[in-house]
C-alpha cells in the first residue's frame, strides 16, 4: 500500500522567505548598530529637539511656538513621530536618533534593491556601500536629521515604480508621506501625476494623493499660527537670520561643492562615467532615477535663488540616487556583450573602484573627525542638561519666569530641560537683544560651538547681574530683582557649580 508523503511546501516557503528577509534585516539593523556602537550618540540636532518640544507643548495643552525667534520650519511628520518618542522621557533624544539611524539602514537597503532592480546586484551593493559609509551622511543620521527618512521614502517610491511602471496610487502615497517631511516631494508628486495622467482612470484619487501633503502642511500652519504660509515665510526669514542665503551666481558651484562633500572626490569621476554608461546602455531604465535626482537638485537651486536656504543635507536624496549611477560605472560592464565595448567599460569601472579604495584612508580620517566633533558637541548638550536640572536655576526660573540665551543653538534644549512653556526663552543674538531676568551664557571652552565661542564669549551680562550657576560649558546669571529671595546658596558661596 502506498504511503502519502508529508507536504514540504510550507517549510520550503518559510525557508525561502527567511532567506529573502534576513539580508534586509542584516542591513537595516546592522548599519545603525555599527554606527551606534562606534559613536554612542546622545543628542539630537536643533530641528529634532524642537519637534520634541512642540509635541510636548501640544500634550501639555500649549500652542507650539512656531513663530519663536530662530525656530526651524515645523515639519508635520517629524512632529507627529515625536509624540510617541516623548514616552522615552529623558532618553527621547536617543530614541529619535535610533529612528534616524534605522532610516539610514532602510535607505541603504533600498538603494541596493533599486540598483539591483535597475541593472545588477553588484551595482546595488556598491551604491549601498557608498551611502552607508559617507561621513557626512552618517553624521546627519547620528544627530537625528529627518533627511535620511525623507530619502528612504523617495527611493522606496522609485523602487515601487521600477517594479511596476506607472503604478499610480502606491507611489503617490509614499510621496505624500515624504511631502510631510520636505516640500521637495510635492514637486515629485506633481511630476509623477503628469507622467501617469493619460494612462489612469482613477485620476481623482491620484490628484487627492498628490495634493494631500501640501494641504495638510498648510492646515497645520494655519491652525497653529493663523498664517497658512507660515513655513514658507518663516523658512525664508530663518535663512537670512542664520546666513544660509547665497548670492545667486555662487549657487551652482556651491551645490556642486555640497555634492562633493556628501559623496567625496572619487565619485566626481565615477558619477559622470555612470551617466554616460546609462545614456548608452540603460537609458530607459535610468530615466526616472536621473530625472528625480535632477528635479530635486533644480528645486533646491531655484528655491535658493529666491532666498531660501542652501545647505548640504537638502541634497542627501539626489546624492544617494547618484550613488547608484556610480555603482553602474563600476560594475555596469558585467551585463555588456564583448561587442559593446565591454573591456573599455571594465577598465573604467576598475579605475573608479580603485579611486574609491585609494581614498579609504582619507575617508577614515573624516570619520574619526566626526567622532571627535560629536564628542565635543555631546559635552555642550550634556552640560546644558545639567543647567536645566540644576536646582538653583530651576528655582529662579520658576520665580522669575523667563531666561535669555546668548546664541540660539541652546534655546530648544534649554526650554526642554527647564520644562519651560512657549515664549519663556528670550534671545540675545543679532538684532534680538531682549534680556530676561535670567541669562545663559556660553563659556569660552574648546568644545563650544565655534560661532558662539567667537561672537558671544565676550558678551557680558548687564550690570548688576549675579552668577548663580556654572559648569564646564555654561554659566547662568540673575538680574538684581531675581537674584534675591529665599533661595539658599550652596555650600561655599552664592554660585552653584557643577563639574560633571
Amino acid at each position: 500500500m502506498a504511503t502519502a508523503s508529508r507536504p514540504t511546501t510550507a517549510p520550503v516557503a518559510l525557508r525561502d522567505g527567511a532567506l529573502r528577509v534576513l539580508p534586509a534585516l542584516a542591513v537595516i539593523v546592522g548599519v545603525p548598530l555599527v554606527l551606534w556602537l562606534i559613536y554612542k550618540p546622545s543628542y539630537v540636532n536643533f530641528d529634532a529637539r524642537y519637534a520634541l518640544l512642540w509635541a510636548r507643548d501640544i500634550v501639555h495643552g500649549h500652542t507650539p511656538d512656531y513663530t519663536a525667534v530662530f525656530a526651524p520650519t515645523p515639519h508635520p511628520l517629524q512632529t507627529l513621530v515625536a509624540f510617541p518618542v516623548l514616552l522615552a522621557g529623558d532618553s527621547s533624544a536617543k530614541v529619535m536618533v535610533a529612528l534616524t539611524l534605522l532610516s539610514l539602514g532602510v535607505l541603504t537597503w533600498l538603494i541596493y534593491r533599486l540598483g539591483a532592480e535597475l541593472w545588477n546586484p553588484a551595482a546595488g551593493i556598491v551604491a549601498a556601500a557608498i551611502v552607508a559609509t559617507r561621513p557626512t551622511i552618517d553624521r546627519f543620521a547620528l544627530i537625528g536629521y529627518q533627511d535620511l527618512a525623507f530619502a528612504a521614502l523617495v527611493v522606496w517610491a522609485l523602487l515601487l515604480e521600477t517594479r511596476r511602471p506607472k503604478r499610480g496610487a502606491a507611489v503617490l502615497a509614499v510621496l505624500a508621506a515624504a511631502g510631510l517631511m520636505r516640500p521637495d516631494a510635492w514637486l515629485l508628486s506633481l511630476l509623477y501625476l503628469a507622467y501617469v495622467w493619460k494612462d489612469r482612470d482613477d485620476k481623482a484619487k491620484l490628484v487627492a494623493l498628490a495634493i494631500a501633503a501640501p494641504i495638510l502642511w498648510i492646515a497645520q500652519d494655519w491652525i497653529i499660527t493663523g498664517q497658512p504660509l507660515h513655513s514658507l515665510h518663516g523658512t525664508k526669514t530663518l535663512a537670512g537670520e542664520v546666513n544660509r542665503r547665497r548670492p545667486p551666481l555662487t549657487i551652482p558651484s556651491r551645490t556642486a561643492w555640497y555634492f562633493k562633500l556628501l559623496l567625496l572626490w572619487p565619485l566626481a569621476f565615477g558619477v559622470p562615467a555612470g551617466l554616460v554608461f546609462a545614456w548608452q546602455y540603460a537609458r530607459k531604465r535610468f530615466t526616472l532615477l536621473v530625472a528625480t535626482a535632477l528635479a530635486l537638485t533644480l528645486w533646491i537651486v531655484l528655491t535658493s535663488i529666491v532666498g531660501l536656504s542652501l545647505i548640504q543635507r537638502y541634497l542627501v536624496t539626489p546624492a544617494a540616487l547618484l550613488a547608484i549611477v556610480y555603482g553602474l560605472a563600476v560594475f555596469g560592464w558585467l551585463k555588456l556583450k564583448p561587442d559593446q565595448h565591454r573591456q573599455i567599460w571594465k577598465a573604467v569601472g576598475l579605475a573608479a573602484l580603485i579611486a574609491s579604495l585609494a581614498y579609504i584612508p582619507a575617508q577614515v580620517s573624516k570619520l574619526k573627525s566626526i567622532h571627535s566633533t560629536m564628542q565635543r558637541e555631546a559635552r555642550n548638550y550634556a552640560d546644558l542638561k545639567l543647567v536645566g536640572n540644576a536646582p538653583a536655576v530651576r528655582a529662579k526660573f520658576r520665580q522669575c519666569g523667563s531666561i535669555s540665551t546668548i546664541g540660539h543653538k541652546a534655546v530648544p534644549d534649554l526650554r526642554y530641560w527647564l520644562d519651560g512653556q512657549p515664549k519663556s526663552i528670550d534671545l540675545v543674538e543679532g538684532s534680538k537683544t531682549k534680556v530676561g531676568a535670567l541669562m545663559l551664557k556660553p563659556r569660552p571652552t574648546k568644545q563650544m560651538w565655534a560661532f558662539d565661542r567667537q561672537h558671544f564669549a565676550k558678551v557680558q551680562p548687564p550690570p548688576g547681574y549675579t552668577r548663580i550657576y556654572e559648569n564646564h560649558s555654561w554659566a547662568v546669571y540673575a538680574a538684581p530683582g531675581c537674584a534675591g529671595g529665599k533661595l539658599s546658596a550652596p555650600p561655599g558661596g552664592d554660585v552653584q557649580k557643577d563639574s560633571a
